[in-house]
């Protein structure tokens, strides 16, 4: 009898949902009871891979199936996999010869290293996708060696690379020099400031909360003292994006529709807490500097740019030069930056001619082209050798709503404020929620559509595999 996939146990599950106990665990009798010491290394190493997984953005679903198969590959099919934001937790079942085995792990970090994904995403495709997977005391040191592995280069570098990241953002949404210099420089102490407080425990909400403020402060000053000739909301917006990049939005969106309510709402809090955290530096900033230089200072807040994205070719090499940058702050191997950096090229072009030439509308604009990614890297060949998330959040981050999430902070830091006695028309309570609520909205747009794609992909993917025999084996349903 063939071990069923995960994918066969929840379509068996779907049909026959009365009797989905018997369909998700067939008794196993006496001689094909598996040892104590075999069903506990080999859920620690499933456990272990879906813990790195999970650590850096992948979805619940994608870590859920992986488990599933790694438990299926060393002969353990009657598995279950529950996983809840932070707690993932693992029970094998040995029907009625021998009694169960739970184990549980929790994800106490996130990071962004997609060499270490990278390098574990080999080792599952040496496990899951073969014939005969390599030993399981093999997988536990090539797992070990893994984690416990330096970056692939220094940290300055990815210091380096995202404050540089900054600048290319700065250009993309219409900055000139010196936006693009504050970017580099605000984005660089930024960085330094959340690693410091990070170190010290500092929750995320504060650290979001310093750095916007940063950002807003300094962009207002320089633009009052006349150092800055562009408008500030193009460096306020910069550092938003900066700031809002490291968030998992894609995953949440996936492990809301893939069916794991719990994790997307633990992502959820997390996200809207991240966002509140800005929210609350950019407003309190603009009150306090406005406060101190006046009407100029409130005028210079509500200088929003107004600009339509081109597809021309300086926004393209911009969008690419983002996608590189990005990706190699994030520890990236360093085959996959073209990669990135055609993403980001691909994903910006498709998005301006969407939104200038067509028309469409920031939020459908931006979920189109967030889908033709999700949909490239479902289909991208095995032989590329990289995490599709890799090119899937460095094509997207510069799709981030940066400009129209400050647009709406500014106009609540307005309400009730006044220009020679004149309320100021773009304070309101309702325009700015209006305003983060579109904000928002485009960034769920985003993530859906890099669900949208991955779920056109899949099929695609598997009908080009059956028909072609030389095709590379895949038995993860899915694979970000």
């Amino acid at each position: 009898m063939p071990i069923p996939t995960a994918e066969d146990l929840r379509r068996r599950a779907a049909l026959d949902a009365p009797t989905v106990r018997e369909n998700l665990l067939p008794a196993v009798t006496g001689p094909q009871v598996a040892d104590d010491a075999l069903v506990l290394r080999v859920l620690d190493l499933a456990l272990r891979i879906g813990e790195v997984q999970l650590a850096t953005g992948a979805g619940a679903a994608a870590a859920h199936d992986t488990m599933l198969a790694i438990a299926g590959a060393y002969g353990l099919p009657t598995c279950d996999v529950d996983i809840a934001f932070s707690t993932i937790t693992m029970c094998c079942h040995r029907g009625v010869e021998a009694g169960p085995v739970t184990t549980m792990r929790n994800v106490r970090y996130r990071t962004q290293d997609y060499t270490r994904l990278a390098t574990v995403d080999a080792l599952i495709k040496d496990i899951v996708d073969t014939d005969s997977p390599v030993s399981s005391s093999e997988a536990l040191t090539r797992l070990s060696a893994a984690v416990a592995a330096n970056h692939p280069y220094p940290r300055w570098i990815a210091g380096l690379s995202r404050s540089v990241f900054a600048s290319a953002v700065a250009v993309l949404i219409g900055g000139g020099f010196g936006v693009a210099l504050a970017a580099l420089v605000l984005t660089g102490v930024v960085w330094g400031l959340a690693r410091y407080l990070g170190r010290h425990g500092v929750p995320m909400f504060f650290q979001q909360v310093l750095g916007g403020a940063l950002v807003t402060t300094t962009a207002l000053l320089l633009a009052s003292s006349g150092l800055l000739l562009d408008s500030p909301s193009l460096v306020v917006a910069t550092g938003l994006i900066v700031l809002l990049s490291g968030l998992s939005l894609v995953g949440l969106v996936q492990d809301a529709i893939t069916g794991f309510p719990l994790t997307a709402a633990g992502r959820a809090v997390e996200v809207v807490l991240a966002s509140a955290g800005l929210l609350v530096g950019v407003v309190v900033s603009i009150k306090v500097i406005g406060q101190i230089g006046g009407d100029a200072v409130f005028s210079l807040a509500q200088d929003f740019s107004n600009l339509t994205p081109q597809p021309d070719v300086k926004s393209l090499v911009a969008a690419a030069a983002a996608g590189v940058l990005f990706a190699l702050s994030a520890y990236a191997p360093l085959p996959s930056l073209p990669v990135a950096g055609l993403a980001g090229a691909v994903a910006w072009g498709f998005y301006a001619y969407g939104f200038g030439t067509l028309g469409m509308g920031q939020v459908v604009a931006s979920a189109a082209a967030a889908g033709l990614l999700g949909l490239i890297a479902m289909l991208m060949p095995a032989r590329a050798q990289m995490p599709p998330l890799v090119l899937v959040i460095a094509g997207i981050t510069p799709l981030l709503p940066g400009l129209l999430l400050y647009r709406g902070f500014s106009q609540l830091a307005l309400v009730g404020e006044t220009s020679n006695n004149v309320q100021l028309s773009n304070g309101s309570l309702a325009t700015g929620s209006v305003t983060i609520l579109l904000a928002l909205t485009v960034s769920m747009g985003i993530a859906a559509g890099v669900s949208f794609g991955e779920q056109i992909g899949w099929p695609v993917s598997r009908i080009w595999r059956r028909r072609n025999p030389s095709a590379p084996r895949r038995a993860r349903p899915r694979i970000f």
